[in-house]
């Protein structure tokens, strides 16, 4: 019995081995080009265009933010919110300083920045709790708010 045993317990460990090789399906060809790359239209569907040949520099903005949004003004200005703190940049992100002044959100749950692409205005707003909502803004790349 023990060694009928045995046998079965050594076979069942071989059973994958003894197969042939000639059953291996060949690797699926790739597509050329690289299919990550794609164009999409103002309807997010498949346009037939040139990626445009994007280069990005890491800027270390010296401040946290949890929810990063990003915004440009006319003049070149970036502006980061780093949780309470907006933070711009005038120089291509080299430098950022922190512009905030008395008017900004003591303490946020959500933070989020936009700049208005017709008005060139930076708003700068917070959630407060789940109660209400700071919202600063700011009309001249944050130098007043």
């Amino acid at each position: 019995m023990a060694l009928l045993l045995s046998t079965l317990m050594i076979s069942f460990t071989l059973a994958g081995c003894l197969q042939d090789d000639a059953l291996i399906a060949p690797p699926a060809e790739e597509p050329e080009g690289d299919g990550r790359i794609f164009v999409t239209g103002p309807d997010g569907m498949p346009v037939d265009e040139t990626p445009l040949n994007l280069n990005f520099t890491f800027s270390d903005v010296g401040e946290t933010g949890k929810e990063p949004s990003i915004g440009i003004t006319s003049s070149g200005c970036m502006f980061f919110i780093a949780m309470e703190k907006p933070m711009r940049s005038c120089d291509h992100g080299e430098s950022w300083t922190n512009v905030a002044d008395i008017t900004q959100a003591p303490f946020t749950s959500d933070p989020y920045g936009w700049v208005d692409p017709v008005t060139d205005r930076v708003f700068n707003i917070h959630m407060m709790g789940l109660e209400s909502t700071w919202i600063g803004w700011s009309d001249n790349d944050g130098e007043s708010w």
